[in-house]
């Protein structure tokens, strides 16, 4: 089995590459794939947690298939605001919506 700590290490990797792809990427579809990547990252502390519990229960298999329904929904929602806009002559460029400062 692998140890817990090397699991924790791999999903804190994926979050910290998550959240700066968040902050250092300007491109729509770019930062929602690294949000997707950040929920990925807790669904397998979720799984590595669950695997080293001494009475695991049905809450584990609801946790991760709440996880997964929020991605899921996540990249629908991304793929039709992408078709939508896309077909309209929308650019995905974020830099382009610093103009609608407060």
């Amino acid at each position: 089995m692998i140890p817990l700590l090397y699991i924790i290490g791999i999903c804190a990797a994926m979050v910290s590459i998550g959240i700066a792809a968040v902050i250092i990427e300007k491109n729509f579809i770019t930062i929602m794939l690294a949000v997707e990547l950040i929920f990925m990252a807790s669904t397998i502390a979720f799984v590595g947690f669950y695997s080293y519990s001494s009475a695991p229960g049905p809450w584990a298999f609801i946790g991760i298939f709440s996880v997964w329904s929020v991605a899921a929904v996540e990249i629908i929602s991304l793929i039709a605001i992408y078709v939508y806009m896309k077909a309209r002559g929308f650019n995905f460029d974020i830099g382009i919506l610093t103009k609608f400062k407060w």
